[in-house]
């Protein structure tokens, strides 16, 4: 993904969104994540993890990206790898129960090592269902 901002990262993954039918309305997400990340987005190690509820996603969904290095933070510095995570408005605390879930994860060198070299995209697939 090329994104010079973090706005212009979630807009290209919201994009994939609708594409996937998982959503309607790219605008509404892209407003719905950005709103969320006003009051801070997680990151560790360069992974960084916008998520929201929102009106513009019809299905729970995870998005993964790889950045030449977006800021969401300047304090942590660019993320290099970003998790969108997206539930639709109304629906439970889904989005944190992945969050948590991911985060854990982040936590194996292992893990964060694969997310940045695997090509392959079922293989990405493979790595996060199974670990």
């Amino acid at each position: 993904m090329y994104a010079s901002d973090k706005t212009e990262a979630i807009r290209q993954m919201a994009h994939l969104v609708v594409a996937a039918g998982r959503g309607t309305d790219v605008d509404q997400i892209v407003k719905d994540v950005l709103a969320r990340d006003e009051m801070g987005t997680p990151q560790v190690d360069g992974v960084a993890i916008p998520h929201a509820r929102s009106k513009g996603v019809s299905q729970s969904s995870v998005v993964v990206a790889r950045t030449n290095g977006v800021v969401f933070d300047p304090e942590e510095g660019p993320a290099d790898v970003l998790f969108m995570i997206l539930v639709p408005d109304g629906e439970s605390n889904e989005h944190i129960e992945i969050l948590s879930g991911l985060a854990r994860r982040l936590m194996n060198p292992e893990f964060t090592t694969s997310l940045r070299t695997s090509n392959d995209a079922n293989a990405l697939t493979d790595l996060l269902v199974n670990g």
